[in-house]
């Protein structure tokens, strides 16, 4: 709604404040004049015969502390040096440079001797007294110091201040910057907000608007004793722990800093009140709390070493690393080179090559597939899809596919290794015990198949010892079943005492097949890996134990 009530909404014209910069910025006083000041003032509201105690409303909801400021930031004049062929010309225009803090222009300008209502305007405000913190833009990073200007309740005086400001040329070829600030607050939803609309008028010529709108909330209850709870289990590194410490005292902070001053900003009327310092808390407060959670999350990868899957992949990412660390500079490497090359071939026609910083974010929105072909094809019909075609063979055929060897190679080398443990679970919930994929079960039940004995047969000696119902024979349920089987007290029915098989020897053997009765077989003992060793001992005398059954 905010957006909508100063970004978004038309002049007369039709136009917004965005679309100041088709007109060079000429549109930006029919903007503050029109649109943003009615707003400020409830003017379509003034023919519902809405009191005059409703003005400081933005859409009947929303306080607007204080007033509003203009803050213009300028260049000195002559801060760059003409060519001297202009010279040679007697080319006598000034020449102002790109804005940087320390060609700021802090002098005065203009006549006073024409100013009525805005005198103050004209002179330079230093940094100490409008308390603003330095603030990146577009085209540029300005301080907080300048050239302000103050509205008032009265919308009749905020309307001559503008014209005024207008008709005397405040905004000028120095002019390099141009901020709109008001700071509201919504009651309902118990939020501050700070509406900050920038206008920049680079050195090229012309105007590029931006706006911030950040809502913090600054008044907070607290429900619980204590903001965090500290677990020394969970605490398993000191980064989690320093950045812990860091949000409690921006917490703290944040909390006598509100306490201490909003009662004193929420007083002033006539003046603009500076809500810089506390939200800048809040919002590094609400930084550092996201980063401490999220490093939380990745904790977790510590309990799942208790699976052998993600054991496998923790152990292959840190194998790695000194590959990573080896790709990744290749890496670096030729993406900033491409990102040199892209700004300097596009920069001055694309806006997302106009500098070193956005062309990164270009490069990396390439890898993801988002790109504009035909805006690189009208920079250069052959350079543009040579850019784009050559970094994209670079990227994915290559590089991708060393990234994806060096994981693959590794894996490959992790998961033979027959020395990798997995953590033991003990007095584990059940419910989670399940999830848990385990080589134990299968093992035993395929030394099991492979000694003969049938499918059905091993659901129901599974079924015997399983005193869990988990599905699974654990290392005590095991431990009966080996004694069972030792002793010879593993059965699996009345009826069903006794099985026979035939077993192929080696090879030299291939054609004698012995006959075996299944009732000898025992277990040796269990290996290091837990699988069941069976051993199975002849029965010599197997002839007669048929003879006796067919006679039974």
């Amino acid at each position: 709604m905010l957006r909508e009530a100063f970004v978004t909404s038309k002049t007369n014209d039709g136009n917004t404040f965005n679309d100041i910069a088709r007109s060079n910025g000429e549109d930006f006083w029919k903007i503050l004049q029109g649109p943003i000041y009615s707003r400020l003032y409830n003017i379509d509201n003034t023919e519902l015969n809405i009191s005059k105690t409703d003005y400081g409303y933005i859409y009947n909801e929303n306080k607007i502390l204080g007033v509003a400021r203009l803050r213009q930031v300028r260049i000195k004049p002559n801060s760059c040096k003409l060519h001297k062929e202009f010279a040679k010309r007697n080319f006598t225009q000034k020449c102002y440079a790109e804005y940087t803090i320390d060609k700021e222009d802090q002098d005065s300008f203009g006549n006073n001797s024409l100013n009525i209502f805005t005198s103050d305007a004209w002179n330079y405000t230093s940094v100490n007294q409008t308390k603003t913190s330095v603030y990146t833009g577009v085209v540029s990073e300005y301080g907080g110091g300048g050239y302000v200007q103050l509205f008032t309740r009265n919308a009749n005086t905020t309307m001559e201040i503008l014209r005024e400001l207008e008709r005397n040329s405040w905004i000028n070829r120095g002019t390099r910057a141009i901020f709109f600030d008001v700071i509201v607050y919504n009651p309902n939803i118990n939020l501050f907000c700070h509406i900050r609309l920038l206008a920049e008028y680079p050195s090229s010529g012309g105007a590029i608007t931006s706006t911030s709108i950040r809502a913090v909330k600054l008044i907070r209850i607290f429900d619980k004793k204590y903001l965090f709870l500290f677990n020394l289990w969970n605490l398993i590194n000191l980064i989690t722990i320093i950045l812990s410490f860091i949000c409690i005292l921006y917490e703290i902070l944040n909390h006598f800093s509100t306490t201490k001053h909003l009662s004193e900003l929420l007083k002033i009327e006539n003046n603009y009140p500076n809500f810089d310092e506390l939200f800048n808390l809040k919002i590094n407060s609400d930084f550092y709390l996201g980063l401490t959670l999220a490093i939380t999350w990745v904790k977790i990868f510590k309990y799942l070493n208790i699976n052998k899957t993600m054991l496998l992949l923790n152990k292959t990412i840190s194998s790695c690393l000194n590959e990573i660390f080896a790709f990744t500079s290749i890496f670096l490497i030729i993406f900033l080179a491409y990102t040199q090359l892209g700004w300097i071939l596009f920069g001055r026609y694309l806006t997302e090559w106009r500098s070193f910083r956005t062309s990164i974010f270009a490069l990396f929105r390439m890898i993801l597939g988002d790109f504009n072909l035909y805006a690189m094809r009208n920079v250069g019909q052959i350079i543009g899809p040579l850019f784009l075609f050559s970094y994209i063979y670079f990227v994915y055929f290559v590089l991708l596919n060393m990234f994806l060897a060096i994981i693959n190679e590794t894996y490959s080398r992790i998961e033979s290794d027959t020395t990798l443990k997995t953590y033991k679970i003990k007095k584990f919930s059940m419910n989670f015990y399940q999830l848990i994929p385990r080589k134990k079960s299968i093992d035993y039940e395929t030394n099991l198949k492979t000694r003969g004995y049938t499918d059905d047969d091993i659901k129901k000696i599974i079924n015997k010892y399983d005193k869990n119902k988990d599905g699974n024979l654990d290392e005590e349920e095991q431990k009966i079943m080996k004694h069972d089987l030792e002793t010879g007290q593993l059965k699996l029915n009345q009826n069903y005492e006794q099985q026979s098989t035939r077993l192929l020897l080696d090879d030299d053997d291939d054609d004698e097949l012995i006959k075996l009765d299944m009732s000898s077989i025992v277990a040796s003992n269990f290996c290091e890996n837990n699988l069941i060793e069976l051993r199975l001992d002849q029965d010599m005398e197997y002839d007669n134990d048929i003879a006796n059954e067919i006679k039974n």
